[in-house]
């Protein structure tokens, strides 16, 4: 089987399963392949080390990455085309010191104008109301469940000018302006930040918020007056809170401009072998205990 057709197939397996990652990781003498959703990893294949070089090398090509470079880490996105439609992927690349290289995937799922279908009607609403004003609001939780896909649904139903900073971008909007990171070319965060404010967006979407320098760039976008949407990594909701003042540097500029918080977690729907794994990973966490009583309020809400 050519590289073409056999990668072809490896997205096409990990966009049926809402796959999160995929690996390519070096042995001594083999290449290991294998997929990963929540805790769980699945078909773990062992394949020559011409096969493995060979796969790396294409998607490095198709998510215009330096095929040549081997040891420096690199970063890259693509649309891949499938049968079934095209799935967005996020690529990232590095050497060992054996000069061996590994490649991981990632799948950026999309839900589409659906979202609603993931969310409680009601939860849905009320984030829908308190985004209506001006200044920062933070969205975390887990990789890969929704946060991007929650802001681009928030920010389709607002009207004006939406301008996006991301690295890479993950979901395509023809009608929003999406800038890209490019550390080549000094393109990073706080730049992009400062220049797309010379445009007057309505609304400005941060992919992440990782330093000082970023949430500092976003505060000051706030204070201009615009609504600014970012995710950014925790645990947990006041986690989320709690890193967004570790990051902020000036605690009172930010108490100014924070207006909403959010976290989220896909929970796991039993309709497959993954799904039931998933399901009862999830169940004997304490996590679902919340979860549960949560929806069983609302449910009898609007009974």
């Amino acid at each position: 089987m050519s590289v073409e057709l056999y990668s072809d197939e490896l997205i096409a397996y990990g966009t049926d399963n809402q796959m999160q990652d995929f690996y390519i990781k070096p042995g001594n003498d083999y290449y290991e392949i294998y997929f990963r959703k929540g805790p769980f990893y699945f078909n773990r294949e062992k394949i020559s080390l011409d096969q493995g070089k060979q796969l790396i090398s294409r998607f490095k090509y198709i998510g215009e990455m330096d095929v040549s470079e081997h040891r420096k880490t690199q970063f890259g996105a693509t649309t891949y085309p499938l049968l079934k439609g095209p799935q967005r992927l996020r690529l990232s690349s590095v050497g060992d010191y054996r000069q061996r290289e590994s490649l991981v995937i990632r799948f950026l799922h999309t839900f589409g104008v659906s979202q609603e279908n993931y969310c409680v009607p009601e939860q849905l609403t009320i984030i829908q109301q308190q985004i209506a004003g001006r200044g920062l609001f933070l969205f975390s939780g887990p990789v890969g469940s929704g946060k991007t896909t929650l802001m681009y649904k928030l920010a389709q139903e607002m009207e004006g000018q939406v301008i996006t900073i991301e690295d890479p971008v993950e979901i395509e909007v023809d009608h929003f302006l999406q800038l890209q990171i490019n550390d080549k070319i000094n393109q990073d965060y706080d730049e992009l930040i400062k220049l797309s404010l010379r445009h007057h967006p309505d609304i400005l979407i941060i992919g992440e918020i990782r330093d000082t320098k970023t949430i500092q760039a976003a505060v000051r976008a706030a204070l201009t007056g615009h609504c600014v949407f970012a995710t950014i990594h925790a645990k947990d909701l006041a986690g989320a809170t709690a890193r967004a003042y570790e990051l902020g540097g000036e605690t009172d500029l930010l108490k100014e401009v924070l207006k909403g918080v959010v976290y989220q977690e896909l929970l796991p729907i039993a309709t497959n072998e993954v799904g039931l794994m998933l399901a009862y990973e999830f169940l004997n966490t304490g996590v679902a205990a919340s979860w549960v009583e949560g929806l069983k309020a609302f449910e009898t809400k609007n009974d």
